[in-house]
């Protein structure tokens, strides 16, 4: 058997277990699914083990490490505990409580992941309901519809976001103009869309008692630096600092500032989401190496033709798909080696993260953000797959459509 077909074997068996890792008889997760294709990529003589290493995209891995060891010191610092303190002191009726669920959910996952943001906040929204009394379903929807619409935002709000800033080069700046009207107008349309699906539930005047509000127990001095460490991060990222020096520079101060808490920090860092990016770059390296990549964007050159709205909508479309297939992390690692043959202007780079990420509420199994929460919550409510449907598919297509319409729009 000749290398471009092992290449191929491999890529192909790979991408089912990452589509379905729970097929019968196979207990494989993604992460062992990635690695496993990686190691047959250099034992299948399609890279050598030297080339393999050198096909990791350390760029990448390093922002999102950073990313992630900042995100463990604000956990430990308190920090999305004193959120449910404020959540809880401002919310006087069930319409205000969703929309502060909304607005929180979007907002810090576009600062600090949304895979993290919810998995922090989902105990915190179950806490919140069961103290007020009021139905999960509707609360843990808004969250995980609100952290992916809000993650969007900027490019360390997701890893395939992160992704695409480090390919595309675009400017922190020009990335957050440019979407932030899609994040903006999607975090409206959800509490709007979750409002009327749930018309009993936030009925007009609706109250919320909570019963006794007590503050979070501070950790003062860390909660401040984890803070002024975050601003300092939005700040070298807008000086055009490159974002895999900047995560890890404030990382690494934060790991001298709180230098008595670096074992819980580190705790919370996921290991295996780094381990099935590393692994995910081998097998897309040894895909392109075998010649196979090469076939396939050729057959792609002429699209590179067609308009661009054409190229907005197809790329779009492809992406949304494609990311509930195989999950929007190997979906982008995918299209950002076919990107460029389609002309790969600023437009296209933002079509892919927007498209990617948002096409993560059209089904409840859409994006490991959905996962995390009602898998989390589980004791607590249960979604079923319409229920969340009628919410997240909806808010998906059209998000799609005014994201392409938009970007269009900004090229003109």
């Amino acid at each position: 058997m000749s290398h471009p077909w092992i290449a191929a074997a491999v890529f192909g068996l790979t991408y089912l277990l990452l589509s379905f890792p729970a097929l019968p008889g196979i207990f494989i997760r993604r992460p062992a699914a990635a690695l496993l294709g990686a190691v047959v990529m250099v034992a299948g003589g399609v890279v050598s083990l030297d080339r393999a290493y050198r096909l990791v995209d350390f760029d990448t891995i390093v922002f999102i490490l950073g990313m992630m060891i900042i995100i463990g010191y604000l956990e430990v610092s308190g920090f999305f505990e004193r959120v449910e303190w404020i959540i809880l002191r401002r919310a006087r009726t069930a319409r205000a409580l969703l929309a502060l669920v909304v607005i929180s959910s979007g907002l810090l996952s576009a600062l600090f992941m949304n895979d993290t943001i919810c998995l922090m906040l989902t105990p915190v929204v179950v806490r919140l309901v069961r103290r007020c009394g009021l139905r999960a379903a509707p609360y843990l929807i808004a969250l995980a519809t609100s952290a992916n619409i809000g993650s969007a935002f900027t490019p360390m709000g997701n890893p395939q976001n992160m992704i695409v800033a480090v390919h595309s080069g675009i400017a922190f700046a020009d990335f957050v103009l440019k979407l932030a009207p899609v994040a903006a107008l999607g975090l409206w349309l959800n509490y709007h869309v979750i409002r009327r699906a749930y018309r009993e539930e936030f009925a007009p005047g609706r109250a919320v008692r909570p019963g006794e509000i007590r503050p979070p127990i501070g950790r003062g001095r860390l909660l401040y630096v984890c803070l002024g460490a975050s601003a300092v991060l939005l700040i070298l990222l807008a000086m055009n600092v490159p974002p895999p020096l900047a995560a890890i520079v404030v990382a690494a101060a934060l790991i001298l500032a709180g230098s008595t808490r670096p074992r819980e920090a580190f705790a919370r860092i996921d290991w295996e989401l780094l381990l099935m990016f590393a692994s995910l770059f081998v097998v897309m390296g040894g895909l392109r190496e075998s010649g196979w990549l090469a076939q396939l964007t050729g057959r792609l050159a002429g699209a590179a033709r067609a308009g661009l709205l054409a190229r907005l909508g197809v790329l779009s479309l492809v992406s949304a798909l494609l990311s509930n297939v195989v999950s929007n992390v190997p979906a982008v690692v995918f299209l950002t080696n076919i990107l460029p043959v389609l002309g790969a202007p600023d437009s296209l780079w933002l079509a892919l993260a927007a498209s990617s990420t948002v096409a993560g509420n059209l089904t409840i199994i859409g994006s490991v953000a959905n996962l995390i929460v009602f898998e989390s919550a589980r004791g607590e409510a249960r979604v079923g797959f319409w229920e969340y449907f009628k919410v997240g598919a909806p808010l998906a297509a059209l998000l799609i459509v005014l994201s392409t319409l938009w970007l269009y729009a900004l090229s003109l």
